[in-house]
């Protein structure tokens, strides 16, 4: 039995029928999500092929990073007490209609063998897992594609002592747009000398190289809120807001007596795999009690901060790399966000991480360490209202997702201009 053609047919009354062009049919295809996309590879072998191939993969993911998820992190299951993970629409969100996520075992992470999601990127997600042997334990990575239903075995293997988890190792995911190679980065605390370490694991050899040390902290480490200052991956690089001395100190001291001077940002190209220092914008010139932070908003590097304890700043980098090209993106005055009848002592004192703008630029969501919900802020009219979501939400967890057809991490994706 022969194929069916590959060419879409349009028959209007009376007429004969009209073979629409492949590329109308890549460009209409291109929209479409990654399950409608499987089902429609059984079309035909010619379909099949068009689907897979790689230049139709990189389109499709192009469109599909138009309409992002976030990857909700469930602290508990309702069944059995696990952690799930579920990409949910940005779209769907910003509706904010009442949501109870889906309690899919499929979303389990015990059920991977994992425990944490390190990062996400071309609709990967990266996670680790680990297991205890004494006072030991053997740390493992494994990569998870939820659209595609596709699942690595556990990679890049290391041996740690159990505190070394949580103070001296942090995780980094992304893309060498130079190879065309996934990669994941390894910084390890040289609290005595005030630098970290650097290893790197391509994902087609599975071994970790060193390379080199950065001359400065990334807060993720100790003293930084958990999920605050999380890596950045933008353009082929990982972006790190850091500390170059006054690391030791904010145990002792808190932020309030950080110089803003010791602040650079850390940013690896995965290309070159060196790494230069950005400063933050010069608009940041005093420090509060809460710290900041930088996130990506609409593909661009974005520096956020407290300003005088009455409100939220945050800092775009029109041109990525250029330090003259800072700019202030928005100013929320924390007396806009009473409106949600928090406590102004709270505002002030709390921690705000922007986790996505939307497309056309009006709708800001932000997570906050004194609310249980995210924030959906409206910049046209300044109102501010809680998402409706009855699971519990780490929202500090929460990492910007985007469905996608590749099918495989480990072999470099092949360029076919």
């Amino acid at each position: 039995m022969s194929s069916p053609p590959a060419k879409l047919r349009v028959q209007p009354d009376d007429e004969s029928p009209a073979i629409l062009p492949d590329e109308l049919i890549t460009e209409v295809l291109s929209h479409a999500d990654v399950k409608s996309l499987m089902q429609m590879r059984c079309v035909s072998k010619t379909w099949d092929a068009m689907i897979s191939d790689p230049k139709f993969v990189k389109l499709h993911l192009k469109r599909a990073s138009r309409n992002p998820s976030l990857t909700l992190f469930l602290s508990k299951s309702r069944i059995d007490g696990d952690n799930n993970v579920v990409p949910f629409p940005v779209s769907c969100l910003i509706e904010n209609p009442m949501i109870t996520l889906p309690n899919d075992p499929y979303f389990r992470l015990r059920a991977k063998e994992c425990r944490y999601v390190i990062g996400s990127c071309n609709g990967w997600l990266c996670l680790l897992g680990y297991s205890s042997i004494g006072a030991y334990r053997q740390i493992w990575l494994r990569f998870w594609n939820p659209a595609m239903h596709k699942m690595t075995e556990k990679l890049g293997y290391i041996w740690d002592n159990i505190l070394g988890l949580y103070t001296h190792f942090k995780f980094a995911f992304g893309y060498d747009e130079l190879s065309e190679t996934y990669k994941v980065v390894l910084l390890i605390l040289d609290e005595a000398r005030n630098r970290t370490n650097v290893q790197i694991l391509s994902l087609g050899d599975d071994m970790w190289r060193s390379i080199q040390s950065f001359p400065a902290v990334p807060l993720p480490f100790r003293y930084s809120n958990p999920g605050v200052n999380d890596v950045v991956y933008l353009n082929g690089s990982l972006n790190w807001l850091a500390l170059r001395d006054s690391f030791r100190s904010i145990g002792v001291y808190g932020w309030k007596n950080v110089n803003v001077k010791e602040f650079v940002i850390i940013s690896l190209d995965l290309g070159t795999e060196t790494y230069r220092q950005l400063m933050p914008p010069c608009g940041f010139d005093e420090m509060s009690p809460v710290e900041p932070s930088i996130c990506v908003l609409k593909d661009c590097l974005c520096f956020s901060n407290d300003y005088k304890r009455t409100d939220f700043v945050i800092w775009k980098m029109e041109v990525f790399g250029v330090e003259e090209s800072w700019t202030q993106l928005f100013r929320i005055s924390y007396q806009n966000l009473q409106s949600m009848h928090l406590d102004f002592v709270d505002l002030q004192y709390s921690q705000w991480l922007p986790l996505h703008l939307s497309d056309h630029g009006d709708t800001l969501i932000l997570a906050n360490k004194q609310e249980r919900q995210a924030i959906l802020y409206n910049l046209r009219d300044n109102r501010a209202v809680r998402t409706r979501i009855t699971d519990d939400i780490q929202w500090f967890s929460a990492k910007v997702h985007v469905e996608s057809l590749v099918s495989d991490i480990l072999k470099p994706q092949v360029h076919q201009p």
